[in-house]
């Protein structure tokens, strides 16, 4: 078993490797002499986005959307989506396992965030509605489009920001064209990709394979295998039908819902399994989780200069098995080591269109749009090591967390966008989504749930020139609860908290931006907001004992988001992104832990900071080109602190990172070293929402959940 001292010993030892990796980068970097740069892609405010009702320029849209490209993601090397959007102002990291987001500071406990969506086909898993981004091989990735403004595009969830990953289409360059990617890295962390794609006459197609394994930071073993297949007919330049299936196997230790406490966080940071506590030897073990996802679907597209339409059929099939072996060496009960077998089939469709219109000095885009998605979900969980269960009764004695869940959502909305005199904008939209759920359990439990939300935008905009936008909106938007908030109101009985006063949280969000693309040298992207959220969702108790989420009360959130960047000289780009969030409650009661007695209270929330979101965020970046093909990268990555608990007693310090890499591209090959963390800086997620103690007069109770260290890698890439 490994001691304290060891894992201090193998913490120095990664901290002396990741100096030695940035200044083997910085030396292996040219400092003198400069050649002719290669022509840079467009800047990404010129590029068109989807993730809105209509297909615009970045710049265009009123609204707060961000854009990472598959460039971006080879350059900062992530591993995973999660690290990627992690350097968008306002997105930040609130999980155990590194693939939960929250926007804004939007999320809620147990439950999931943005809307996720692949192509535009909507991702949502389970009964706590959980985004699954690991499953996503970065490497089939063409760009990222993060809607941070209430918009009404995505219906019910919006409310939390949109996340839409656009994956690789084929080139119509040439008739074949072929890639393979490999790195490798801390942790036996190997990724291999490869594939091609090209177009013949009026057909183009893709395929694209991907292979990750890594043993994890803190011993999570992870392994994926993904596959990527699109194929399209043409039928002109405006015009394309086509079919598209990926698939993804993937297997993983999980900590989730497994917390280090402090005296475990000093000795056995990057262990796996560990004691239970300093009195106890019995070792805490983590989860496993098996998932074979696939998402397939009929495509349809037209964009002309006056009509454009778009629309989908798809079908995604969703397989988890999840073992809960965390209690298995600590427990003697019969239902230890539990698991959990989950199927989810999820059928959508959708289509979507408009019509350009021109007035002389106004031009008007009317568009509509309607979707309907039906879910079928299915959970049985399964107790091996209780030989009660060999008979039927037995079984259906202890199938209570058993579930059975049907849900359609059928959503309609109607948007305009205006143009007078090629400067003033206006965009108005509306959306009715309407929600019927079936959820139930062996207990037996029935919920029948129908539900109306009517969504609203209204932005007014000034195009100062044609690569200026100054704009102004206001939205109503709304996030519908998790299956699972119903079913505990329901199972726990509490008349203060019954499955049908549930409401959907409403969000009014009134934001002020300013874009512009002024050249190579300096593009601009400024955002400040104020949100208004009623029916806020936060964990209720009666006299100590958990009854599920419940509709707490109000707040209050209002903040200013920043992403500047440029390159002023042929050697030397910059990359600059912030944002500064408040979030506090406005009405509501929780229950907390009184300081020093460590007694059960309930508090009035009014004037407090929202728990769990950092005040600040930002990164800092910059890049050098000092020969031609070379590139050398440094950057800043700073967090501030958060609150632990409602009542704003304990916090969590803010965190500074580094980042570096250097890199080579010469004709088709490119080769690369990176370093993330590079001074090895300890980061957690730390969680205490009620300030809990040790004990009277004691330490707070804090459970961490320990994130990446220092992680270095060096890759190579080929295109022939």
């Amino acid at each position: 078993m490994k001691t304290g001292k060891n894992n201090r010993y193998r913490g120095e030892t990664a901290r002396r490797v990741g100096l030695w990796a940035t200044a083997g980068m910085l030396v292996l970097a040219p400092r003198a002499g400069m050649a002719d740069q290669s022509e840079e892609a467009p800047h990404v405010l010129e590029e068109m986005v989807v993730t809105s009702t209509s297909k615009s320029k970045l710049v265009d849209t009123p609204a707060s959307i961000s854009v990472i490209t598959a460039e971006d993601l080879e350059q900062m090397g992530a591993k995973n989506i999660t690290e990627a959007l992690e350097r968008i102002p306002g997105v930040y990291n609130t999980s155990a396992n590194g693939s939960s987001l929250s926007i804004r500071g939007t999320r809620s406990s147990m439950a999931g965030g943005p809307v996720i969506l692949i192509d535009g086909v909507a991702q949502n898993y389970g009964n706590y509605r959980r985004e699954e981004l690991d499953i996503i091989p970065v490497s089939q990735i063409e760009r990222v489009e993060v809607l941070r403004s209430a918009g009404i595009a995505y219906g019910p969830g919006a409310a939390r920001g949109v996340i839409n990953v656009i994956t690789k289409k084929g080139q119509d360059d040439k008739p074949a064209n072929g890639h393979l990617s490999t790195s490798y890295g801390s942790w036996g962390t190997s990724n291999l990709s490869g594939g091609v794609d090209g177009r013949l006459n009026q057909w183009d197609y893709l395929a694209d394979l991907n292979f990750f394994h890594t043993d994890g930071y803190e011993e999570e073993a992870t392994e994926r295998a993904a596959g990527l297949l699109k194929l399209g007919y043409n039928l002109s330049e405006q015009t394309r039908i086509g079919v598209r299936g990926n698939w993804v196997s993937l297997d993983s230790d999980t900590a989730y819902d497994l917390a280090k406490y402090q005296w475990q966080l000093d000795n056995y940071r990057r262990d796996g399994h560990f004691p239970k506590s300093e009195t106890d030897p019995r070792l805490v073990w983590h989860n496993t989780k098996e998932q074979d996802s696939g998402v397939y679907a009929l495509d349809f597209a037209h964009n002309g200069p006056q009509l454009f339409m778009d629309g989908t059929l798809a079908y995604t099939h969703y397989n988890e098995v999840y073992f809960d072996n965390q209690d298995l060496y600590t427990s003697t009960s019969k239902a230890r080591g539990d698991w959990d077998d989950r199927v989810q089939n999820t059928y959508t469709a959708s289509l979507a269109g408009g019509y350009r219109l021109d007035f002389g000095a106004l031009d008007y885009t009317p568009s509509v749009g309607v979707n309907v998605e039906e879910v079928d979900f299915t959970q049985r969980k399964f107790y091996p090591y209780d030989p009660r269960l060999t008979a039927a009764s037995n079984r259906s004695a202890k199938a209570k967390a058993d579930v059975d869940l049907a849900e359609t959502t059928t959503g309609l909305y109607w948007d305009n966008d205006l143009l007078l005199n090629d400067h003033w904008g206006l965009k108005i939209g509306n959306r009715v989504d309407q929600v019927d759920m079936t959820f139930e359990t062996k207990e037996p439990i029935r919920l029948d749930i129908e539900d109306t939300m009517w969504s609203w935008t209204v932005a007014p905009s000034y195009h100062l020139t044609a690569d200026a936008n100054l704009y102004f909106s206001v939205g109503r938007n709304y996030w519908f609860p998790s299956p699972q908030y119903y079913y505990w109101a329901a199972s726990y009985g509490s008349p203060n908290n019954l499955p049908e006063d549930l409401q959907p949280e409403e969000s009014l969000t009134y934001e002020v931006g300013y874009k512009h693309h002024l050249g190579r040298s300096l593009n601009i992207a400024l955002t400040t907001y104020f949100a208004e959220t009623a029916d806020k969702f936060g964990g209720y108790y009666e006299d100590g004992e958990y009854m599920g989420q419940k509709n707490t009360g109000d707040a209050e959130t209002y903040g200013v988001e920043a992403e500047l960047d440029g390159r002023p000289l042929d050697w030397l780009g910059y990359r600059l992104s912030g944002a500064y969030i408040q979030a506090e409650w406005t009405s509501g009661t929780a229950r907390i832990k009184e300081h020093p007695s460590n007694a059960t209270v309930s508090a009035d929330l009014d004037g407090y900071q929202v728990n769990g979101i950092p005040e600040w965020t930002g990164r800092i970046g910059l890049d050098f080109y000092p020969w031609a093909g070379w590139k050398a990268s440094l950057d800043t990555v700073v967090c501030g602190e958060y609150y632990l608990d409602y009542t704003n007693r304990l916090t969590y310090p803010s965190k500074t990172t580094f980042d570096a890499s250097v890199s080579y591209s010469w004709d088709k090959y490119k080769v690369w070293i990176l370093g993330k963390n590079i001074l090895d800086e300890d980061v957690e997620r730390a969680i205490n929402s009620d300030g809990e103690l040790t004990g009277v007069n004691g330490s707070p109770k804090t459970a961490y959940y320990v994130l990446d260290g220092v992680y270095v890698e060096a890759g190579l890439s080929v295109k022939f």
